[in-house]
């Protein structure tokens, strides 16, 4: 089974699988108000866009008392009939309305994002649109979320859209010249400037790559410094709960130990690491060796030390000074040199320190932010660099006099990668790659 046969009729439960309150089952295909007269013996057809109190049957066994609505295509978000099902919650119930109706041949299970797909396919969104739902729902943060929204609403899409708008009329003037005389054609000069403005558009949105791949994947925040520092305790205290492991002994760490939290509305990942000290241990050396390669990956660092002494590890440590200094245990020690002091013991400096956090976030933020108006994924990233390439390719063969009718080719080509952003024409496996991403039920 695979995502482009859409004949059949699909369920799914559209809600996390756990206790709960109510869970939604969805069903989509043609024509479903002889399913929805079957499943609720109810003798009148339903009324579209209503939400009402019925039982749910399956021939003469009642599965459960339900709010059941109905949508009729192609005024749906797939296109199609729709039917919802809001039974109650728990594991059970959902999952043997479904078993049972697929049992009987009316649905078939559907595939991850399968209902996303549908609505891709009968137009009511693009694939950016469709990419952003599923963004949407990963989202965990407000900046992505929000971004995610823009891109729902079409703010990436109708920017492609625009320039595929203006390569398609280059296109058709060209071929409409060619066609009288290929004599008379369009300056070059002229073709050169239009292909260009479309290049240097798609620059525009690329340039939004950095900006997109923080609020994604977020900033990486690594805790470093000697064993014992502290750095555990910060750690759990930033999180409010026990994620890491504390304890006296030196070397707990001995791995990396990482979790998410939001900050101002950007998605920030916090990095425990191993103590940085002098060791033969293979097991230590291995636990200290990733944490030099934290450092380097790292946005920032929170170095922690107990002692003036301290600073010198982090000036090894840290030759792109992007580190703030935080005095460990300001309870008990006391030193000149750091940045912010702070004590997880009785929670002296955490806001400033979170205080000092946001304005460094804010400043690397700064420095990928340049022209980020658009959130574009890793999948638009990549076709967007091979338009780039594939339009400065065009330019180039343009200063060297290329004829008329072998640009026209570039340009179908050109049209055919740019196509791969929001409708690839007849690419299942492009397809197959986005949607199997969704979570089933959407």
């Amino acid at each position: 089974m695979h995502y482009l046969y859409t004949e059949d009729v699909i369920i799914a439960q559209c809600t996390s699988g756990g206790i709960g309150s109510i869970n939604v089952i969805r069903i989509s295909g043609e024509c479903l108000r002889g399913l929805y007269k079957k499943i609720t013996k109810t003798k009148n057809n339903p009324v579209p866009n209503t939400i009402i109190q019925k039982k749910i049957y399956i021939n003469d066994n009642l599965l459960d008392h339900c709010l059941i609505s109905y949508f009729m295509g192609p005024n749906s978000f797939t296109g199609e009939d729709i039917i919802e099902i809001n039974c109650h919650g728990g594991d059970f119930i959902a999952h043997n309305i479904i078993t049972k109706i697929c049992n009987e041949k009316m649905a078939r299970n559907a595939l991850p994002g399968e209902f996303t797909f549908r609505g891709y396919s009968n137009g009511k969104i693009d694939l950016i649109q469709a990419e952003s739902i599923n963004d949407l729902v990963k989202s965990e943060t407000d900046v992505f979320a929000n971004k995610s929204m823009e891109n729902l609403g079409g703010r990436l899409s109708n920017e492609i859209k625009a320039i595929k708008k203006h390569i398609l009329k280059i296109t058709s003037k060209i071929e409409y010249e060619l066609d009288l005389n290929e004599d008379e054609c369009e300056n070059t000069k002229n073709l050169y400037d239009e292909i260009k403005s479309a290049i240097d558009r798609l620059k525009k949105i690329n340039s939004s790559t950095l900006f997109s791949n923080i609020i994604e994947r977020g900033l990486r925040v690594v805790l470093a410094g000697k064993p014992n520092a502290g750095k555990s305790s910060l750690f759990n205290h930033l999180l409010g709960y026990g994620r890491s492991i504390v304890s006296e002994t030196q070397g707990t760490t001995r791995d990396t130990v990482e979790a998410v939290f939001e900050l101002s509305g950007y998605r920030v990942k916090i990095i425990d690491t191993a103590g940085y000290w002098e060791s033969e241990n293979i097991v230590e050396l291995m636990g200290i060796k990733k944490t030099e390669n934290e450092i380097l990956e790292a946005d920032i660092i929170l170095f922690l030390g107990e002692k003036k002494l301290d600073l010198s590890l982090i000036k090894k440590l840290d030759s792109n000074n992007k580190s703030i200094k935080i005095l460990s245990k300001s309870d008990v020690n006391k030193s000149n040199g750091y940045d912010v002091s702070v004590s997880t013991l009785n929670g002296d400096g955490i806001e400033e320190l979170l205080t000092l956090l946001l304005t460094r976030i804010h400043a690397v933020i700064k420095t990928r932010d340049v022209n980020a108006k658009y959130y574009i994924n890793r999948r638009q990233q990549n076709v967007i660099n091979r338009l780039i390439d594939s339009g400065n390719d065009m330019l180039n063969q343009l200063n060297k006099n290329i004829s008329h009718d072998i640009l026209a080719d570039l340009l179908h080509g050109f049209i055919d990668i740019l196509n791969e952003i929001i409708n690839p024409i007849n690419k299942a496996d492009i397809i197959n790659e986005i949607f199997s991403d969704f979570c089933v039920g959407k």
